[in-house]
């Protein structure tokens, strides 16, 4: 297992190894062991004239690759930024098809006001990460619970799932952002926000029937409940009135899929872009300094021999390491896509 570790680690530094030594051996061959009068001044400017031409056709090259890279990067993110919307948008519904729930008559009298006063200050975070100690109103409510049949903390989820900033505890006039920051987002996936509804309206729901009563629920609330889901997914919920199967349904779609899938893409969306392309432009950087410019200076400004073997090295090294890392590049192209 080390040893299959260490060759992934090697084999894809070979090139750029082979290169380096080349590019030394090369220069330290030219330097000390070409006798002097084995080269004149006119062969020497026609081989940095043609070491200038293959680095301009590099030069190019290496352009095109980085400009196709970025045509790349943004074709894929205004692709990705339509499917962000559309999950948006569905999670907007589900944000206020809990607030309509959390306004609902489906909590048990007195739920409501023992959470949101005596616990003001606790949030569904809170609660799940008792056990780091880093909130004693969260233990001091793990010693409370069960005061309502255990339904606090789905009545805690639920007002989590209208909070903005995970370091929040009140949901006062909540709003949908346009984007979705990162964090609450990142939060709402460790802890499957959204899955009490299925645990509670469904898988437990026969445990859980007297705390949650959806009869409860005013008519028009139920109305709304419905619509908002009917958004959400109008080709499964279409037919489906308002009931504890519904809210279980929603609750599980919203916790397995549409919610990992947009903090899935809102942490692509965050991505720079690809490392080969910094890897590229340095090669750029170099062709176009040691490749164009320090030939076509040796030969107008009659430079010591050094800097046109240090030319010759270095474009001769880069094109080598073009040579060796474009076939792994390739066939990792493939096996991605």
């Amino acid at each position: 297992m080390k040893f299959l570790n260490f060759v992934k680690l090697v084999v894809p530094k070979i090139p750029a190894l082979v290169s380096g030594l080349l590019c030394l051996a090369i220069l330290y061959g030219l330097y000390f062991y070409l006798p002097p009068d084995y080269i004149d001044s006119e062969l020497l400017n026609r081989i940095l004239l043609i070491v200038s031409f293959i680095s301009i056709i590099l030069v190019f090259v290496f352009i095109a690759f980085i400009f196709s890279k970025v045509n790349q990067a943004r074709f894929k993110g205004s692709n990705l930024n339509a499917e962000i919307s559309s999950l948006t948008q569905k999670l907007h519904h589900f944000r206020d098809l809990i607030d309509v729930l959390l306004r609902s008559k489906v909590w048990n009298p007195g739920l409501k006001e023992y959470i949101d006063e005596e616990f003001a200050d606790l949030n569904y975070f809170q609660m799940k990460e008792f056990y780091k100690g880093r909130s004693k109103i969260a233990l001091e409510f793990i010693e409370e619970n069960n005061r309502y049949g255990e339904t606090e903390n789905l009545y805690l989820e639920a007002k989590s799932l209208l909070l903005n900033d995970p370091s929040k505890t009140r949901v006062e006039g909540y709003s949908n952002p346009r984007v979705y920051d990162k964090n609450i987002l990142s939060k709402w996936v460790e802890h499957k926000c959204g899955s009490g509804l299925w645990y509670y309206f469904g898988y437990k729901y026969t445990n859980f029937k007297d705390e949650l009563e959806v009869q409860r629920v005013y008519e028009r609330h139920q109305d709304k409940i419905t619509n908002l889901a009917i958004q959400i997914d109008a080709q499964k919920y279409q037919d489906m009135g308002f009931s504890e199967e519904l809210l279980s349904k929603v609750g599980e779609q919203m916790s397995e899929d549409i919610i990992p899938r947009l903090h899935s893409l809102t942490m692509q969306s965050h991505k720079r872009l690809p490392k080969i392309v910094n890897a590229v432009y340095v090669l750029l950087l170099a062709t176009t300094l040691l490749g164009v410019f320090l030939p076509l200076s040796t030969m107008l400004l009659k430079l010591n021999e050094f800097y046109a073997f240090l030319s010759i090295s270095t474009v001769l090294s880069i094109f080598m390491f073009v040579v060796l890392g474009i076939y792994p590049y390739v066939i990792k192209e493939i096996n991605r896509k």
